[in-house]
């Protein structure tokens, strides 16, 4: 099995002279297994393996037994070992994720750090075939492209500064089963997270109850035919991507003022597939993600060229989509040039939807929206980036939008209310910011002024009749 490992990790040119090595361990069959693996092929080449181990504050004695059986394993191999311990219950509250949200999150930021810290340029993580079905299944369920279908790629490159750092997986070649068999016949032990035996995450359902049925009653190679599936899709979606880049350079008019434009009448001569690509490529470009782009919002672009001269769409990232007498213009958000005469004031108001998330290109910054049930005496976070709403005190669709005439804040709990103007002179917000504050209301009724520190309507805050939260949080673009 080991000549497998080595020679999917040549073939993908994971490992070359001159690496330096982070390797997340967690304890459990496949991180042992890779690290056993990696620390031959490292020693062979003469390459340094750092392997962390990350406590997430969740299992107690369990999680400690974990660090503990890691720390030894890594004497005997001769690695160097670091360890770090995080609350992630804290993080994931404070932050409004799941836990398996927060804890992968906390990894990658740790793992990236190290990187930084030991001069290392490769981070080696365990992931298998199985995971790899898990997370097709995954992004099937939740909606998805043929992007989400690909599974988990062999290699990904990254580029947090200073300098790039890629994420390898040398284990995608093999089965759980395979890596299990081989720990038993090298008489190799390893930890159990007993969470992953429970129901309390999605992708533990997938793996515990779908992919096992399907293994069992389907097909009992169901796992390493959604793992070949997914290597063709990827291949697919590889020869799409070379096809609506030459189209995309061919069609792309890049504008002084950042904006770009693509003839209409030709790119109606595109296949569909190709028209689709080309607007998720000026995204990109324009707003360096598409995470919170989704088909509707590239088929709210298209629909644009049926339009008459003059309509437009306001697309995730605060881009702008204009129809033009012989093309189609997309501004970007922010400060980069949209026309004078569509200023932030001027926009129509954005229904939220939930969940959702939506960006304020004034701040920099996605709004998330999300709602939760509320579990009485549960401690409320006190950040000026995040905010509880009693969901049924509001009484109005809620929408993100800019000032008008009558809008107020309530400013005490006995119903003391504040005209926004005032409000706004009382803080000495400059006149000429004013218009261009985002707002998050219910009517007339400011909820909450994201951006601006503490402030929220006394209304809306949660007390001992709350039953249901409207959870809104501000995020950094860059943790997209």
């Amino acid at each position: 099995m080991l000549r497998k490992v080595k020679k999917f990790i040549k073939q993908n040119r994971m490992i070359e002279k001159g690496d330096r090595i982070v390797l997340g361990v967690s304890g459990g069959a496949d991180s042992v297994c890779l690290l056993y693996m990696l620390s031959e092929i490292c020693r062979d080449k003469n390459i340094p393996v750092v392997v962390v181990h990350i406590n997430h504050g969740i299992r107690g004695e369990e999680a400690r037994n974990d660090e503990q059986y890691v720390e030894e394993l890594c004497k005997k191999q001769k690695l160097e070992f670091l360890k770090f311990t995080v609350n992630v219950p804290q993080i994931a509250l404070e932050e409004g994720l799941s836990e398996e949200e927060a804890g992968r999150k906390v990894r990658y930021q740790t793992f990236f750090q190290v990187c930084k810290d030991r001069q290392c340029n490769k981070i080696a993580i365990a992931h298998n075939k199985n995971d790899i079905a898990e997370t097709v299944l995954f992004h099937l369920f939740r909606g998805t492209g043929i992007r989400g279908l690909s599974g988990i790629q062999p290699v990904i490159k990254r580029n947090p500064a200073p300098g790039e750092i890629t994420v390898i997986r040398p284990l995608l070649c093999l089965e759980r089963k395979e890596i299990e068999d081989y720990l038993h016949r090298e008489k190799i032990s390893y930890q159990t997270d007993t969470t992953n035996l429970t129901d309390a995450y999605s992708r533990n359902k997938i793996r515990n109850h779908i992919l096992s049925y399907a293994v069992k009653e389907i097909n009992p190679n169901a796992v390493p035919h959604i793992a070949q599936t997914a290597l063709q899709l990827k291949e697919i979606e590889n020869y799409i991507n070379a096809q609506v880049e030459r189209r995309y350079e061919a069609l792309a008019e890049r504008m002084e003022d950042k904006s770009i434009g693509i003839d209409a009448n030709k790119l109606k001569q595109e296949d569909i597939v190709i028209q689709k690509g080309i607007v998720r490529r000026i995204m990109e470009e324009l707003a360096g993600n598409l995470k919170n782009l989704e088909a509707k919002h590239v088929e709210q672009a298209l629909s644009l060229l049926t339009k008459q001269v003059g309509k437009q769409m306001n697309l995730p990232y605060g881009v702008l989509a204009v129809r033009e007498y012989k093309r189609i213009k997309f501004y970007p958000g922010g400060d980069g040039g949209l026309p004078g005469a569509l200023d932030q004031g001027q926009r129509d108001p954005v229904a939220v939807e939930i969940p959702g998330r939506y960006y304020l290109p004034e701040l920099h910054r996605f709004l998330e929206v999300n709602i939760k049930k509320y579990e009485k005496k549960q401690p409320i976070p006190k950040s000026s980036c995040m905010k509880w709403f009693d969901y049924d005190k509001i009484e109005n669709a809620v929408v993100i939008r800019y000032r008008k005439e009558g809008d107020y804040i309530q400013i005490n709990p006995s119903g003391g209310r504040k005209k926004l103007k005032d409000y706004f002179i009382d803080q000495k917000i400059p006149r000429k910011e004013r218009d261009n504050r985002p707002l998050v209301a219910d009517g007339s009724h400011i909820m909450w002024i994201p951006g601006d520190g503490d402030r929220m309507s006394e209304k809306y805050k949660v007390d001992e009749t709350t039953r249901t939260i409207l959870l809104m949080k501000l995020i950094d673009t860059e943790d997209f």
